[in-house]
């Protein structure tokens, strides 16, 4: 860049004068950069309603697989004595159930030690443990010591029993082993050991090996373990304690419903969004980023054409969301902006009347259907794929920026090269002047000289 002009002949702010002269140059450049920051908006608005888009086919997604319609719920009278899961498999339905007894694991200990847990215990055999199919034996020597022999027991992989030494009184160690699963004992052997020299192991009272004992609509059941998978189908119960307790079985309308609502509240969000890019403000006569894009308007009219249209299906039940409680509110209170609202009450009548009906109404697992959300999801993936209008869009604006920063590069050279040229010729402006008073001086002082 030219230094700034520092004759000062003429006594005039010259260089103020060239940056006026510049900012009237510069008036395309800053239109460009104006334009320039417009089209950046532009892409990051249509990113953020990209986001949208996918956020509401995220919320679509669960209706569209179907499995929310069939989950089912299971319900317990006294959850203390017994709980429950169900799968989708699981029958509708109410049991009752008793618990008579519960599993436990078979515990045993050894007699008592004095010395430390950490101190050899002097005597030596063999321990042979077994639990179900699984044995294996454990080899005391003379140097063993209680925790020693713990940790034999416990490096043992799948043998089933785990074992700990416990100080039950003061300078008093015992070692317990306990089944990781219940209702099978443990069997054990104590060989080679001399008379009175062994572990002394013996069942804990009150810790023998028992079965789950209960009944399901009074048939009788017994099981290794609390845990029941296998007595009713779909059904896990988790036994807790004796007593007596109904567990019913139904759809999880109430997942549903919640699916259902969240749906609509992003549908609803996307509408705030498009309003807000697509408002226009008469009093002070601003417009959102994209008020009057076609691509926007094609995409909402796309969008309630679908949602809103006529579900054509061989199974006999509702034609329009509006049938299930999926509306823009009763007649005469409408939404003007077409936000959605759920009658949650008609929504779970109509899942009573007819499930499968909904189902296929809102999405339907058949590779040929038409429900509202699989025409959504198509209407949708139109614009938000990698080939679609909205990524179509950005590079467009990609391609408008790229160019007009060709534009301002070409320009801000052009306008360098005027600054360059201004200070020359108010340079050669200063020089001259400098020169006609320099002359203006000499003749004057020769007129003088003629009348002196």
């Amino acid at each position: 860049m030219s230094s700034p002009i520092s004759l000062n002949v003429t006594g005039l702010d010259t260089e103020n004068l060239i940056q006026e002269l510049m900012r009237v140059e510069r008036q395309p450049l800053v239109a460009l950069e104006a334009k320039q920051q417009t089209i950046s908006s532009k892409k990051a608005a249509w990113n953020t309603l990209k986001s949208k888009l996918e956020s509401l086919m995220s919320k679509m997604k669960p209706l569209l697989e179907q499995g929310v319609f069939t989950a089912k719920t299971a319900k317990c009278g006294h959850s203390e004595v017994v709980s429950a899961t169900a799968s989708e498999t699981a029958v509708p339905g109410t049991y009752q159930i008793e618990v008579i007894n519960l599993a436990r694991a078979h515990t045993l200990q050894s007699r008592s030690f004095t010395q430390s847990p950490d101190e050899a215990l002097g005597f030596s055999g063999r321990l042979v443990l077994g639990i179900g199919d699984a044995a294996e034996e454990i080899v005391v020597g003379e140097d063993d010591s209680l925790n020693s022999i713990a940790a034999q027991i416990n490096s043992i992989e799948d043998l089933g029993i785990k074992a700990s030494v416990l100080q039950v009184e003061p300078s008093e160690y015992r070692l317990v082993l306990v089944a990781e699963s219940t209702g099978q004992a443990i069997t054990f052997e104590q060989q080679g050991f001399e008379q009175g020299m062994d572990l002394g192991l013996s069942t804990v009272e009150g810790h023998e090996p028992a079965k789950a004992t209960f009944k399901i609509n009074g048939i009788t059941f017994q099981r290794d373990s609390n845990d029941i998978t296998d007595a009713i189908p779909g059904l896990r119960l988790t036994l807790h304690k004796t007593g007596v307790t109904s567990v019913s079985v139904s759809y999880d309308d109430d997942a549903l419903v919640k699916t259902v609502r969240d749906f609509i509240n992003e549908y609803n969000s996307l509408l705030d969004l498009t309003a807000r890019y697509n408002a226009y403000d008469s009093e002070t006569r601003t417009a959102g980023l994209l008020f009057g894009d076609p691509l926007l308007q094609r995409l909402l009219s796309q969008i309630r054409q679908t949602i809103f249209r006529e579900v054509s299906d061989k199974l006999p039940g509702f034609r329009f969301i509006g049938d299930i409680g999926i509306s823009t509110g009763s007649i005469g209170a409408y939404s003007r902006d077409g936000k959605l609202t759920l009658d949650e009450s008609r929504l779970r009548e109509a899942l009573a009347e007819n499930r499968e009906a909904v189902a296929s109404l809102l999405g339907g697992d058949e590779p040929d259907s038409q429900g509202a959300l699989v025409s959504l999801k198509q209407v949708l993936e139109m614009y938000v794929a990698h080939d679609g209008f909205l990524p179509l869009r950005e590079s467009t604006l990609e391609a408008q920026n790229k160019d007009i920063s060709r534009q301002i590069e070409n320009l801000e050279r052009r306008l360098e090269v005027r600054l360059t040229s201004l200070r020359r010729q108010f340079t050669a402006l200063e020089s001259l002047l400098i020169q006609m008073n320099s002359q203006s001086l000499f003749m004057s002082q020769q007129v003088q000289r003629l009348f002196s």
